[in-house]
């Protein structure tokens, strides 16, 4: 072991990664050289810090899953996957049923149908996003250490934090999605009047998950283009962005402008909700599987 000319051991030297003031990871190296790095990603989630070699940027490629250990509700980020996979399931059928209607159940092509649908799978998406905020206000990485960092926070402030910027921004998206799909189930409304109260909600949220899901992506790569495709979790970070451009499409798509939106546009719209919403449930599933690491390395 290494020690000081007086004999004691020498302390571990730390440091903080990340892009410009964010810090997305705490890099430890032990006083036999070995260098551990601890990502604000798998903080939060309850994951082992990694083991890299100078000059890498480690990814959990490495490492198996257990695919079919499922349930583990004494996690939050397990309540967190299920609920957004209850969120983007509701998604996934409002989308469907708006374009291709069934021929029997009259009541599943009314257009106040599809609408609660809509509505009941905001709700699930931001009791989700609630939850991962309070996940990344209390899984700042850059806590560790710190004294008081056991204590329980129902609120903070973590501006350095992008995992904390992309769940305080996406838990604003989906509030409102909140205000558009309960909008939307306002009958009579000129298109004026769903310009103002369903369009642009609706348009900002879906600019709030983008910036959300960037921010993650980011966050992921240490500020730099992350390729890993061995890595679920950045299956995860880039799925979640891919289906945030299909919101954002979707959103322009169901803008009504001075005159109502044609036919076409409103399935386009439909269409790219539906795509982008297959992208979030898959992504939402993908949280439980990162986990359970049956080697995680320490």
């Amino acid at each position: 072991m290494e020690t000081h000319k007086s004999g004691a051991a020498r302390p571990p030297r730390k440091s903080r990664w990340g892009p410009g003031p964010f810090v997305t990871a705490m890099e430890t190296v032990r006083s036999d050289g070995r260098r551990i790095l601890l990502t604000s990603r798998r903080h939060r989630k309850g994951l082992a810090p990694l083991a890299i070699a100078k000059g890498v940027v480690p990814i959990a490629s490495e490492i198996r899953r257990s695919w079919l250990h499922l349930w583990a509700p004494r996690r939050l980020s397990w309540w967190i996957a299920v609920l957004f996979l209850l969120g983007s399931a509701l998604f996934v059928l409002g989308a469907y049923l708006g374009n291709w209607p069934p021929s029997h159940g009259v009541w599943l092509r009314h257009p106040g149908t599809i609408n609660g649908i809509f509505f009941v799978g905001s709700l699930y998406f931001t009791v989700a996003a609630y939850l991962q905020f309070l996940e990344a206000v209390n899984g700042d990485v850059a806590d560790v250490g710190q004294p008081g960092m056991r204590r329980w926070h129902w609120f903070g402030w973590k501006p350095h934090n992008l995992g904390y910027i992309a769940a305080a921004v996406q838990l604003a998206g989906t509030v409102l999605f909140n205000v558009n799909t309960a909008d939307s189930m306002i009958s009579g409304l000129s298109v004026a009047q769903t310009d103002a109260l369903v369009w642009a909600p609706n348009i900002v949220g879906c600019v709030c998950f983008l910036v959300a899901s960037l921010s993650a992506y980011v966050e992921y790569g240490h500020g730099r283009l992350a390729i890993a495709a061995r890595d679920i979790s950045w299956w995860i970070v880039t799925v979640n962005l891919i289906g945030s451009v299909l919101f954002m499409v979707s959103a322009l798509f169901s803008f009504d402008g001075p005159e109502p939106s044609s036919a076409k546009a409103l399935w386009l719209a439909n269409l790219y909700t539906l795509l982008g919403a297959v992208c979030f449930l898959v992504a939402s599933y993908l949280l439980i599987p990162e986990l359970f690491e049956d080697n995680p390395e320490s």
